[in-house]
């Protein structure tokens, strides 16, 4: 990842899954927020103030709103459409994903619409990694699986960028030897998985090596070149949203959120979550639930 971008992503807010089939055309909003689409099968077509901007097929991935936007409305959305002659038509599938406004920063320079098509996302092991966990984590309707799948927005945010770079600089095919680059994506989708299945598990940046087949310091440095941030930081964030979503849906104690993500007591949860977020739980609880509104994320914090 490019330094500019480091520690700058924005934060994931909400992910869905459209079904559907393209003899009943159907659409799915691409508005203000930043998003980010997956077309998993089927064909799509992106329209901005209703002129065609963009033709997606199944592979393709497509980033919207992260740059500056352009003078004038900008009404997006994108609609399923029927397959060319010759090609039998099958069910639509597209994943979404939205963010938090876009920080600045190097995602400024990112052009209003990137499309990743689906050839340069197969050659793109990590993020096709990442794809693959949010698929499974959403053909799941479980309160569990919906957790794991909004866990899993910022890497698929980092790894579409990651690979939008290699594209857009004509390193796709020769930045690194293939072998060594499914090995490398494999054992970091690897530790992901670790951690976002059990975040409440006391890893050590040891542990995750050896879960990984990595030395320490290999993991250490390939993760944070992936990432951003260093495995133990990227672990604390996750848990700090596993506590938030727990805080802001549920109905357990303290106690039993700081248990869930990993803490062994109230206090040293209560004392970290205010550290990351800036504000304590049962406050952050009552301010959730006082709003009324669909659960968003607070900025996390650097850590102190």
């Amino acid at each position: 990842m490019a330094d500019e971008t480091e520690g700058r992503l924005p934060r994931g807010v909400v992910v869905s899954r459209h079904l559907g089939h393209p003899g009943a055309p159907w659409r799915a909003g691409a508005g203000d927020p930043p998003s980010l689409h997956v077309v998993v099968q089927g064909a799509f077509r992106l329209s901005q103030d209703g002129v065609c901007a963009l033709e997606l097929d199944a592979g393709d991935v497509v980033l919207l709103g992260f740059g500056p936007r352009g003078p004038g409305p900008r009404e997006q959305s994108l609609r399923c459409v029927a397959p060319p002659p010759g090609r039998a038509p099958a069910e639509a599938e597209l994943i979404s994903a939205t963010y938090a406004a876009a920080p600045g920063g190097g995602l400024a320079a990112l052009a209003p619409v990137v499309h990743l098509p689906a050839g340069e996302v197969r050659r793109a092991p990590g993020l096709s990694a990442v794809v693959g966990l949010l698929r499974a984590a959403l053909a799941e309707a479980s309160p569990g699986q919906a957790r794991l799948a909004r866990s899993l927005l910022e890497p698929l945010l980092a790894y579409a960028l990651h690979c939008h770079e290699h594209v857009r600089e004509g390193r796709a095919s020769r930045a690194l030897d293939r072998r060594g680059a499914r090995a490398f994506d494999r054992r970091v989708a690897r530790v992901l998985r670790l951690m976002q299945e059990k975040p409440a598990e006391r890893w050590s940046v040891e542990a995750l090596a050896k879960a990984a087949g990595l030395s320490r310091a290999a993991l250490a440095r390939r993760f944070l070149a992936e990432l951003g941030v260093p495995p133990l930081r990227y672990l604390a964030e996750l848990r700090m949203q596993r506590a938030a979503e727990l805080l802001a849906e549920g109905d357990g104690s303290l106690a039993a959120v700081a248990a869930e993500v990993g803490y062994d007591s109230e206090f040293a949860f209560s004392r970290a979550f205010k550290r990351h977020t800036g504000e304590a739980p049962g406050a952050f609880r009552r301010r959730s639930r006082s709003e009324g509104a669909a659960f968003r994320l607070p900025p996390v914090r650097a850590a102190a």
